[in-house]
């Protein structure tokens, strides 16, 4: 199905039948997933890597974690670990962890850690240089902090911090190597804004040019950044604008840190963002609308209701994500609709195999992770798989000996290796992942293959 005078639409009428035939198609591949297996090989569980907690505090369970990113240049893998204050670092060559970006400031990260609150907590957003003559690591945490590391120095010892001038964490990021320039985004301030450092041969951070978003009016936050070297933009995720709910879009903003285009993305509340084949981006959502357009409600999980409470919706859901290229417009046929995932975080694309990968913890049916074939694949732009995940695992609060013990623990995180096309996925503690007498109760980053 694709969009229509440059927006997503919701199925009406006529096109209501296809949402409808979309929706049974979730179905299908949900549970009738070894049929598709047939055709093509289906990602699966190969390996889990456990999180050990920090020297200081190795008994430390994570549940709170965000954004993940895979490095080519050192081919490591990095995880914004909230509950141990720390970055978790895998080596894909071997799948093994790695070690810990951490530690107490002044030479250490001196990361939030998980505070009870995501506007609070750190680190945040995760991003590494592709540049190996420029050999940073950046990170963001809470409040309003982003930080950066030298890796061919130390992987623990900071180069620097700086404060964007926020009220809230920091949070997403992205960096553009041909001008050394990194954008990182405060998701949680009113309004949201973004800010613009320079970044020297040897990872110290420039004073922030703050990016004003006021010009596309964020309602509801803003989200991944991603830097396009196709256009010389970066492209941000702007959830809604003017207050409606079923309108929000991707804003491009130039070198200078201004807004200099918007392309509406409707009926998805943008969230995710990933760069793909050919200028490519794909847009993920983090709601859900059913087929009029009504968005569904999302039940947080408390330590009194049920695990995982599905979407409340007005009709019949109707997940979707968006693939958008600015280059052509993001209009007619460069806007396009891929039914049957959505109401997630992190998305990723990777090279290697083709495909992206899309997190949907609060998918109608269960939380899953989606496979979408890009426009490199045949065919393109499709929703090939629905791997289930793990329901979220709820928060603990004050207890007789603490005031506060871990907040809720979803799967919202994916990034995946170019080299062997293994994909990461952080699962919070758990006791539902086994493997080769490995389990995850300590938490845990599962490995998925289709080789």
């Amino acid at each position: 199905m694709r969009a229509r005078s440059g927006s997503l639409c919701p199925a009406t009428g006529r096109s209501r039948s296809l949402a409808c035939a979309a929706a049974a198609t979730v179905v299908a591949l949900f549970f009738g997933s070894a049929a598709w297996a047939a055709n093509a090989p289906a990602l699966r569980l190969i390996k889990i890597i456990p999180i050990i907690g920090t020297a200081a505090s190795p008994n430390t369970r994570m549940f709170s974690f965000d954004i993940s990113w895979w490095d080519p240049v050192t081919q490591l893998y990095f995880l914004a670990d909230r509950s141990n204050a720390a970055l978790d670092v895998v080596d894909t060559k071997t799948d093994t962890l790695f070690g810990q970006i951490g530690g107490p400031a002044p030479n250490g990260a001196g990361f939030a850690g998980d505070t009870g609150s995501t506007n609070t907590s750190g680190p945040n957003g995760v991003t590494v240089s592709p540049n190996p003559n420029v050999p940073c690591i950046f990170a963001t945490d809470g409040p309003s902090r982003v930080v950066s590391f030298n890796y061919k120095v130390s992987f623990t010892a900071l180069v620097s911090s700086m404060n964007t001038g926020g009220k809230t964490r920091a949070d997403e990021l992205a960096f553009d190597p041909r001008d050394n320039l990194l954008l990182t985004i405060n998701n949680a301030d009113t309004p949201p804004f973004g800010s613009l450092f320079s970044v020297s041969s040897t990872c110290v951070l420039g004073p922030p040019k703050q990016v004003p978003l006021t010009a596309v009016n964020p309602t509801n936050g803003a989200e991944q950044p991603v830097w396009n070297p196709m256009t010389q933009r970066f492209y941000v995720s702007i959830p809604e604008v003017n207050g409606s709910g079923p309108h929000g879009g991707v804003a491009q903003i130039n070198t200078n840190g201004v807004i200099d285009n918007f392309f509406p993305i409707n009926f998805v509340s943008p969230a995710g963002l990933t760069l793909g084949p050919n200028g490519d981006l794909l847009v993920g959502g983090n709601l859900t609308f059913d087929t009029s357009g009504n968005p569904c409600t999302n039940v947080v999980t408390s330590a009194t209701s049920p695990v995982f409470t599905p979407p409340n919706c007005p009709g019949i859901a109707f997940p979707q994500v968006a693939i958008c290229n600015p280059g052509r417009g993001c209009t007619g046929n460069a806007l396009v609709s891929v039914p049957g995932v959505g109401d997630g975080d992190e998305v990723w694309f990777n090279p290697g195999d083709g495909n992206y990968y899309v997190t949907a913890g609060n998918h109608p049916i269960a939380p899953v992770l989606g496979v979408v074939a890009s426009g490199a694949n045949t065919p393109p732009n499709t929703l090939t798989q629905l791997v289930p995940t793990l329901y979220a695992q709820p928060p603990v609060g004050a207890t007789a000996t603490h005031n506060f013990v871990h907040s809720q623990g979803t799967v919202h995180s994916v990034a995946a290796s170019a080299v062997n096309n293994h994909v990461y996925v952080p699962l919070p503690a758990n006791t539902a992942y086994k493997l080769n007498g490995v389990n995850c109760a300590q938490g845990c980053i599962g490995v998925f293959s289709a080789q």
